[in-house]
C-alpha cells in the first residue's frame, strides 16, 4: 500500500492508500520479482496513464532504518531517441528531466569501474553496483545484499577496517590499501575508501574498491624494463672496455714491432758507409713498414682513426652508393659530405698517394 507520495504530477498525488500492483499494472509476482531481482527495475505501462510506459525502481528498505517491510518506490518517464534528440537540439535552460537524473546516477553508481557497496555498522551490505556483484558475489543470481561484507576482506586487514568504522563520524573517510576475497577465494588488492554517510540518524558507510591488480601488473613490467635496460647497458660497457683493451694491445704490439724490428734497421742504416747496403738497409726497411701497415689496417684501425660520421660515410662508400644517395641518407648537404670525403683521405693518407678513396675502401674488410 502506498503510504506517501513526493511527486508534483496530480495522478501519483492521489494514490496513496492505493496498492501499488494495481497502480502499476503489475500483479503481485511481478512486483516480488522485481524487488528480488538484482537491477530492482521494471518498466511498465498504468492503466490509468493510458499507454504512457514508465521506469519503476525499487530499493527496500533495511530493517535499521523501518521496522516494517517497505520500500522506496522511483517512478520516472522512459525517455525514447526522439525526445532526447529533440532535448539536446533546444536552447532551453530549463533543469534535465528525472529520465536524464536518473541516467546520471546509473553511470556514476550502476556502470563506474570501481566495486562500490553501501552497508551498515554491521557491514550487512545494503546495496552494490554491478562491478561489485560480478567481482565478490558467490552466484551471479546471488545478490551481494544477502551478504555479510567483513569475510570479504583479508583477516589480516579486517582489524585496521573495524578500527577506522568505530571512529568514523558523519561526513569523514578513510583510505588504506588492503587485500579483499572474491568469490572463487583470489585475494584482490585494491585501494579503498570508506566514507560515513547518515540517514535519519543512522550511520551507513560507503565503501569503494578499486582494483590495483592491473596496476600492480604493470608496475611489475616496468621494473623487468629497467632491469633489462640496466643489463644491456652493463654490456654496452663491457662491450666498450673490450674494444679499448683491444685498441691498446694493438697499439702495444705495433711499438713493440717497430722496436723489434724497425728501429735496429734504422740504426744500422745511419752507420752503414756503403751506399748499396744503405739501399738495401732502405729497401728492407719500406717492406716491414709495409708490411706492419697490411697487419693493422683493418676495421677497428680505420674506426679508430675516423669520427663515427666519417665511419658512416665510408661505410656506404664500400657499398656502392653514390654522392648525393649518401648525403640524402645521412641527412647532410653535398657540400658536407665532400669536406667529409676530404677529412676521410687525409687521415688515412690517401691526399697525393694515386689511389681513390673507392679503391682504398673496397681493399679493405666491410665497415
Amino acid at each position: 500500500m502506498v503510504t506517501h507520495v513526493h511527486s508534483k504530477h496530480q495522478y501519483w498525488a492521489q494514490v496513496i492508500g492505493q496498492s501499488l500492483p494495481e497502480i502499476l499494472g503489475l500483479n503481485e509476482q511481478s512486483i516480488d520479482k522485481v524487488i528480488s531481482s538484482l537491477a530492482q527495475e521494471q518498466i511498465c505501462s498504468p492503466p490509468a496513464l493510458k499507454g504512457e510506459r514508465i521506469l519503476v525502481h525499487l530499493a527496500p528498505l533495511p530493517q535499521i532504518l523501518c521496522a516494517d517491510d517497505a520500500c522506496v518506490v522511483c517512478v520516472l518517464p522512459v525517455p525514447t531517441l526522439g525526445i532526447l534528440e529533440k532535448e539536446a537540439a533546444t536552447d532551453d535552460p530549463s533543469p534535465p528531466t528525472p529520465a536524464l537524473d536518473y541516467a546520471v546516477f546509473n553511470a556514476v553508481f550502476n556502470d563506474a569501474r570501481d566495486a562500490i557497496i553501501l552497508v551498515d555498522n554491521t557491514f550487512h551490505v545494503l546495496a552494490a553496483n554491478r562491478k561489485a556483484q560480478r567481482v565478490y558475489a558467490p552466484r551471479p543470481d546471488q545478490p551481494l545484499t544477502s551478504l555479510n561484507f567483513l569475510p570479504m576482506i583479508d583477516p589480516k586487514d579486517q582489524k585496521n577496517v573495524l578500527s577506522a568504522f568505530e571512529k568514523l563520524k558523519e561526513g569523514t573517510s578513510w583510505r588504506t590499501s588492503l587485500v579483499t576475497i572474491n568469490k572463487t577465494g583470489t585475494q584482490i588488492p585494491v585501494k579503498c575508501k570508506i566514507r560515513c554517510l547518515s540517514t535519519r540518524g543512522v550511520q551507513l558507510y560507503q565503501i569503494m574498491l578499486r582494483d590495483l591488480r592491473r596496476h600492480m601488473a604493470l608496475e611489475k613490467d616496468l621494473i623487468q624494463s629497467r632491469q633489462a635496460v640496466a643489463g644491456m647497458n652493463i654490456a654496452l660497457k663491457q662491450v666498450l672496455l673490450n674494444v679499448e683493451e683491444e685498441k691498446q694491445e694493438l697499439k702495444e704490439e705495433l711499438v713493440q714491432q717497430v722496436r723489434e724490428e724497425v728501429l735496429p734497421a734504422v740504426d744500422r742504416l745511419v752507420k752503414e758507409d756503403s751506399v748499396l747496403v744503405r739501399e738495401a738497409f732502405k729497401s728492407a726497411l719500406q717492406d716491414k713498414i709495409a708490411d706492419l701497415s697490411d697487419v693493422h689496417s683493418g676495421p677497428l684501425q680505420l674506426s679508430t682513426l675516423l669520427t663515427p660520421r666519417e665511419t658512416d660515410v665510408c661505410r656506404l662508400i664500400q657499398q656502392g652508393w653514390q654522392g648525393r644517395a649518401i648525403a640524402d641518407e645521412l641527412s647532410i648537404s653535398f657540400e658536407t659530405l665532400q669536406t667529409h670525403r676530404k677529412n676521410i683521405r687525409h687521415k688515412l693518407g690517401l691526399k697525393g698517394a694515386g689511389i681513390s678513396l673507392v679503391t682504398f675502401l673496397q681493399q679493405h674488410p666491410p665497415l
